[in-house]
């Protein structure tokens, strides 16, 4: 079949329309003419794979990872970089308008980024260490990630040898986090621990860092911690704790969130991991709360709070929809994918803070929180948008919200 790929769809999937029939399609860019082919027929849509190219679009360059296309790991390198950005307005703005129901809403700014990921997650199994394969539970190999800071294409290389040469290699099994930070690489095996040790003991030359064996949180060698500085204050970070991957950009939302947040005389951060933006926060406003799940990332922004000595700050360990959010000026809210819980959202309606500042990393999710926010009575005050992770589809957005 032939068609022209006339628009993008969320996850990254090219659209084209043949007899009236909506195909996704993989690998593509508005504009190219390609050849498909059927994979699976859902009621109402189709998804296709790409055969071949007929006419490249203008928007279309050659990727520059030689794994790109095996790897899931990225699906727009294929696409030029200005086009990448100009499709995340375009999807978010089309979740806003069709999730969110908000009527011609306008389109975000966003800001790119060059910067290389920090923080990456890579499978190990049958001998090899690398990225899951596009849609699927089998590991693409590899010997670097072109997208990874280079510290972490340094450890990685470290890794795939002494899994290679690890007593049993091919048992192993499981999940290897390398954090870069301080120039340095920082492991967290999520491997059974007789095979963490084993592994880290054929590691030549050792990585520095912690290396953790997840299922009985043991560390095996190196520092149990992770240098992290948020809002001038050092955090030594627990290594199963999420930090963002983008540095350059986590360092861009910070400022905006203090400033929109600025004189506010009470402020509760919701999901605040270890204090990544409550500490920016406590310098900005009157008494700061974070509240967290993770009894290992409350520990250590506490530890850290006490020692840089900051009197108007706490934190607690219980589910966001459990906060209390009476006299609550504002609220930061960085929920995972699925977005606030219907609870939560009524709670905030009940204690009405003057100002909301809510980043996602889910447009669709967020679009239906922010219709929900606003019929409560919040106005959109400013929406942004953040390129967390290009050469993806992924798409990170910052909507500030007061109340009318």
């Amino acid at each position: 079949m032939e068609s022209r790929i006339e628009s993008m769809a969320p996850g990254g999937f090219g659209i084209a329309r043949i007899e009236g029939r909506v195909h996704f399609v993989p690998e593509t860019v508005t504009g190219d003419v390609v050849e498909i082919e059927e994979v699976s027929k859902k009621r109402h849509h189709t998804f296709s794979r790409l055969v071949r190219i007929l006419e490249p679009s203008p928007s279309r360059r050659n990727p520059f990872c030689p794994w790109y296309g095996a790897c899931g790991g990225c699906d727009f390198q294929h696409i030029t970089y200005p086009e990448q950005l100009r499709i995340k307005q375009e999807i978010f703005r089309n979740q806003m308008q069709r999730i969110g129901k908000f009527e011609d809403p306008e389109t975000p700014e966003i800001l790119g980024s060059k910067s290389k990921r920090v923080r990456m997650r890579f499978q190990i199994g049958n001998g090899e260490v690398g990225l899951f394969r596009r849609r699927t539970n089998r590991i693409c190999a590899m010997t670097e990630c072109a997208v990874a800071d280079p510290t972490i294409n340094k450890a990685l290389q470290v890794i795939r040898k002494g899994v290679k040469e690890a007593p049993g290699r091919s048992a192993l099994e499981g999940e290897v986090t390398i954090i870069a930070a301080g120039g340095k690489a920082h492991l967290f095996l999520d491997l059974p621990l007789q095979q963490a040790m084993a592994l880290s003991e054929s590691m030549r030359p050792p990585v520095v860092g912690c290396i953790l064996g997840k299922r009985e949180m043991r560390r095996i060698t190196g520092k149990p911690s992770i240098p992290l500085k948020t809002g001038g204050v050092q955090i030594d970070l627990p290594a199963d704790v999420f930090v963002q991957a983008n540095r350059e950009i986590n360092e861009a939302i910070l400022p905006e969130i203090r400033a929109f947040m600025e004189g506010t005389n009470k402020v509760v951060d919701l999901y605040c991991g270890c204090g990544n933006f409550t500490f920016p926060l406590s310098r900005a406003c009157g008494e700061v709360t974070g509240i967290e799940t993770s009894p290992a990332a409350v520990e250590s922004a506490r530890k850290a709070a006490l020692r840089a000595k900051i009197g108007n700050l706490s934190f607690f360990c219980r589910p966001a929809a459990e906060a209390d959010l009476s006299g609550t000026g504002g609220i930061v809210l960085d929920p995972p994918r699925p977005g606030l819980s219907s609870g939560l959202i009524k709670k905030i309606l009940r204690a009405l803070p003057r100002r909301i500042a809510y980043l996602s990393c889910n447009p669709a999710t967020q679009a239906r929180d922010l219709r929900l926010l606003v019929d409560g009575g919040y106005t959109i005050e400013s929406i942004r948008l953040f390129d967390m992770f290009p050469e993806t589809h992924h798409i990170e957005s910052l909507a500030l919200m007061r109340l009318k």
